[in-house]
């Protein structure tokens, strides 16, 4: 008899059961722990890790949250509609300090260095702009004029390579996955993916990244270590097609999928094969994140997943328990 799929250490029902498009960890100095929900209702819900109950609410806009990310004294959001929003923390709360306007229709969420304080926000015309935290624009990647028809931007993923190589990953409505080195604004390497790709991420120390699309396939791509060329290796079967996030954990050992079947699969990164289908959420799985340090009250790194349900969930798998 096949193994039934493990149970969530606990589900949290968003505010007003409001779908939950972006989830981002936030651990703030003091060891306030705490779990943020962007929802379709304009709303960020900020569920303390301790209690998993809602200690702050968010009042955003009036669009849903695609993205956000939540740094030691900022979070900056993203609404349906191409708006960016910096908040500033203070002892009172959350103050909107700047607001970037991009009139940008797609769901193609932006990525940030946080070290430098950069944003990478995608626009029409295949363009990525790049903002500072104050929301002052500082530089944009265009494609060449030679380049093949790329379409709207997709996804981004942000990457720190060795030897102060700043690239940054950009998958295109067209099917194209190009490399732009951030130093020179150039693009270094260009592979033709075979669907419009919908979420990237890349493992530095594994050298290989997926792709998420609307196929039932995800695809498995390398960076090279000396030239950065771009290079398909292989592709991953999954049962039904769709897939609106990919996400790694940081140690190297496993990723996810989080697909429109509302199913979320964890693959081992080793032998890439498919080691859980967690089937908790009855609507489409919208994010899926890792969190980066270990939350207290578990003593371990958690993958929390939202979906249009209005459910999220957190998960302990595949954890070394010392």
């Amino acid at each position: 008899m096949a193994l039934l799929p493990p149970d969530p250490v606990y589900t949290i029902r968003n505010v007003d059961n409001s779908p939950v498009y972006c989830l981002a960890f936030s651990f703030l100095p003091g060891g306030l722990e705490r779990l943020l929900a962007g929802s379709k209702n304009g709303y960020v819900y900020a569920y303390n890790l301790q209690t998993n109950r809602v200690q702050q609410k968010i009042k955003v806009g009036q669009a849903p949250i695609l993205h956000l990310i939540h740094t030691n004294s900022q979070l900056i959001t993203q609404e349906k509609g191409g708006i960016f929003k910096i908040f500033t923390l203070t002892n009172s709360g959350y103050k909107e300090q700047h607001t970037i306007d991009n009139d940008y229709p797609g769901f193609c969420r932006f990525d940030a260095n946080t070290k430098l304080e950069t944003l990478f926000v995608p626009d029409r015309e295949s363009k990525i702009h790049i903002y500072n935290f104050s929301g002052e624009k500082i530089n944009s990647l265009v494609p060449e004029n030679d380049s093949p028809k790329l379409g709207d931007p997709m996804c981004l993923k942000y990457i720190e390579f060795p030897n102060d190589r700043n690239l940054l990953l950009v998958g295109y409505e067209a099917g194209w996955l190009l490399l732009w080195d951030l130093n020179t604004s150039q693009c270094i390497s260009k592979l033709q993916t075979k669907e419009c790709p919908m979420s990237v991420d890349f493992h530095l120390e594994q050298q290989r990244g997926m792709i998420g699309n609307a196929s039932d396939v995800i695809q498995i791509f390398s960076i090279g270590r000396k030239d950065l060329s771009l290079a398909h290796k292989l592709d991953v079967n999954i049962k039904n097609p769709g897939i609106n996030k990919v996400c790694t954990r940081n140690d190297g050992r496993v990723f996810a999928s989080g697909g429109w079947d509302g199913h979320i699969r964890i693959f081992s990164w080793f032998s890439l094969r498919q080691l859980v289908v967690l089937t908790e959420h009855r609507q489409a799985v919208q994010d899926v994140v890792y969190s980066t340090q270990k939350v207290s009250f578990w003593n371990a790194n958690i993958m929390a997943a939202g979906g249009l349900d209005g459910a999220i969930t957190l998960w302990d798998l595949y954890n070394n328990k010392k």
